[in-house]
């Protein structure tokens, strides 16, 4: 019975131990399948990363600006410059929250755009965007209207040569808040130089932003090209006049290179202007003095040529730079400020003109208050600190202006 038992496994052996190894890798693979029940936390799941955007998708980069040119009581010039051909849009409004846009889809590198259909010497919140906003929250008034007589804007000029000295002078302006900016000339150390327009712009940014620069030539611009790209001013831009409130302000090129004589097309120009203008005040600003106490003098030319005319439209401030340094004089009836304070080495008192009221060398600008019928001007140093304060009063709108200390 054992044997026959025997000979019955050994026929069914090579039959049933290849069955046996199947299940056996059958339940072995299903072990090694199913997950196993632990009290153990699997490891989280790495964030993904995420590439960085190429620079034609990135965030506009700024290389100059914004800068505002050309203010009138209802538009504005908005000026900036980017590394890449973009288009241009500016969102603004009366809040942060804009509500407004103005766009050109041309891709440039230099981009201006006007903006139009604002309210007069109202505040516009603005910033450069395109996609993303690429600019923080800037804002500047509208010019005033000519009923509108309470404002304030600096003067100041020779900004050349010394980087800290400059920033300086503009750190102090950003304090006093000006509607506005008149700049006397000698802006950079070489006008041919694109890199000193870098630097200038570079120091002068955040202040141009807000406050609206209306600039001359002077003699270290050399008549750059570079000059006239990157500004717009009214007019033929070397002279030019515009209004501000009951202000009228008249630009002139005396840089040494525009003529200025009494039968140039300038002086014939000036003349012109000045006859057809009914506002109370009329204010000029341009580069070399005719009166002067500095380094370089009172220009006898100059005052030959452009007084008579000043006085007979009974212009009552004249503004200049070159002399590097602050003076005020006074004759036939006009004030006479030279504000050259602006980062250029400093120049002391050579001679005194015989008009000369108050001379000092020190880094500064100045700030006009306007209240109607009067103008308080102040001298400010680049530390904050004020000299030379008086006031210029007018009985009425066409009456000779009054020094008051």
């Amino acid at each position: 019975m054992i044997r026959s038992w025997n000979r019955v496994f050994l026929l069914i052996l090579p039959i049933v131990l290849p069955l046996l190894v199947l299940v056996g890798c059958s339940r072995m693979a299903d072990t090694l399948l199913t997950p196993t029940p632990s009290s153990t936390p699997l490891p989280p799941t790495p964030a993904p990363t995420f590439t960085p955007l190429p620079p034609t998708l990135a965030p506009i980069s700024l290389a100059r600006g914004p800068y505002l040119q050309s203010v009138t009581p209802d538009g504005v010039t908005i000026i900036w410059e980017t590394e890449l051909p973009l288009p241009s849009q500016v969102n603004y409004g009366d809040t942060e929250r804009y509500g407004l846009a103005a766009s050109n889809s041309t891709p440039v590198t230099r981009h201006v755009v006007t903006l139009t259909g604002l309210k007069p010497y109202s505040l516009v919140h603005y910033r450069i965007s395109e996609g993303k906003d690429a600019t923080v929250d800037y804002t500047f008034r509208t010019a005033a209207a000519p009923d509108q007589t309470n404002f304030k804007f600096v003067a100041f000029g020779d900004t050349r040569s010394d980087p800290i000295a400059h920033q300086n002078v503009v750190s102090s302006i950003l304090t006093l808040a000006p509607d506005f900016l008149l700049h006397t000339g000698d802006m950079v150390v070489n006008g041919l130089s694109a890199d000193a327009w870098t630097t200038f712009f570079s120091i002068e940014r955040k202040l141009l932003a807000q406050a609206p620069m209306y600039g001359v030539l002077g003699n270290h611009e050399h008549d750059s090209p570079i000059y006239f790209d990157v500004f717009h001013l009214p007019g033929n831009q070397r002279w030019y006049s515009f209004d501000y409130g009951n202000i009228h302000f008249i630009g002139l090129q005396i840089d040494g290179a525009g003529g200025f004589q009494a039968d140039s097309e300038q002086a014939r120009w000036l003349e012109s202007d000045l006859a057809q203008t009914r506002q109370p005040w009329k204010l000029v600003f341009f580069h070399v003095p005719p009166h002067s106490s500095g380094q370089h003098g009172s220009d006898e030319r100059i005052r030959n040529a452009l007084e008579p005319i000043l006085k007979k439209y009974q212009v009552d401030v004249v503004f200049n730079g070159h002399d590097h340094d602050y003076e005020r004089l006074m004759t036939n009836s006009i004030v006479y400020i030279v504000t050259g304070g602006g980062g250029a080495p400093l120049y002391r008192q050579v001679l005194t003109d015989p008009a000369s009221a108050y001379f000092t060398s020190t880094l500064h600008s100045v700030l006009v208050n306007v209240d109607g019928l009067q103008l308080n001007l102040t001298g400010v140093r680049a530390d904050g600190a004020r000299f030379d304060e008086f006031t210029l009063k007018k009985a009425s709108p066409t009456g000779a202006a009054v020094l008051v200390q």
